[in-house]
């Protein structure tokens, strides 16, 4: 009776993999997500430019708000008790933006903000901005629901992946020792509540189509603009 030894790969087909994953897969990854919240800046920046939309140009006003309130923060706590920065806050793998030959590097989040101290300007700026967006589409909820879009399954799909994307964001800079676990946690939960508080600013001061992301054409009740309701009785 004979039996059947299993398959085994050869030793040089893991060391090719591995090196095709550290060579290839790795490097535009990491490039992506250094790159990734200034990117999203200059992208907003050119969309609000390019569609003159009063909400997106309050987004962009909003991303530089966030910068000065985690330069505020950091400033603040960086003078009581220098915290935040982790092991390798230095290696160029933590360090957002443009990074040229030369080794200077331009980034617009830690030129407004503050650099690897606590809040993560990273994360902060992230959980803050996306926080804000999902906030702006429940603002909406009575015109999409107006309009027979289902906004529960939107909500429930952008808090998904938001969520999804901050974990992968908290777990790179974790895994590479860009801060502490407690300031990126904590980082995340400052910036939820910023994005929030900006929403309602946004709104008391420039009106509810400030926060109107989707464009929807707004619903606004007579009682709200103080005028009378007529209805044709029956005869």
């Amino acid at each position: 009776m004979s039996s059947t030894q299993p398959k085994t790969v050869a030793p040089g087909v893991w060391e090719a993999l591995n090196e095709f994953k550290d060579s290839v897969i790795v490097p535009p990854i990491i490039e992506f997500i250094r790159l990734l919240p200034d990117g999203i800046v200059l992208g907003i920046a050119i969309l609000s430019v390019m569609s003159f939309c009063k909400s997106y140009c309050f987004l962009l006003l909003t991303m530089f708000e966030l910068m000065f309130i985690q330069r505020a923060f950091s400033t603040v706590i960086g003078g009581i008790s220098p915290i935040g920065s982790g092991p390798n806050y230095a290696n160029p793998i933590c360090q957002n933006g443009l990074i040229f030959p030369n080794k200077m590097r331009i980034s617009l989040i830690e030129t407004i903000g503050t650099p690897s101290m606590f809040p993560s300007p990273t994360m902060f700026f992230m959980s803050g901005v996306l926080t804000y967006m999902i906030g702006c589409i429940q603002e909406f909820r009575n015109e999409v629901q107006t309009l027979g879009g289902n906004l529960s399954i939107r909500t429930n799909v952008a808090i998904v992946f938001s969520t999804m994307f901050i974990f992968i964001l908290f777990a790179f800079r974790y895994n590479y020792g860009c801060e502490a676990f407690g300031t990126l946690i904590l980082s995340i939960v400052f910036g939820c509540v910023a994005g929030y508080i900006i929403i309602y600013q946004n709104k008391a001061l420039f009106g509810r189509d400030s926060v109107n992301l989707l464009n929807l054409p707004m619903i606004v009740s007579a009682a709200e603009l103080g005028k009378p309701m007529y209805v044709c009785a029956p005869s």
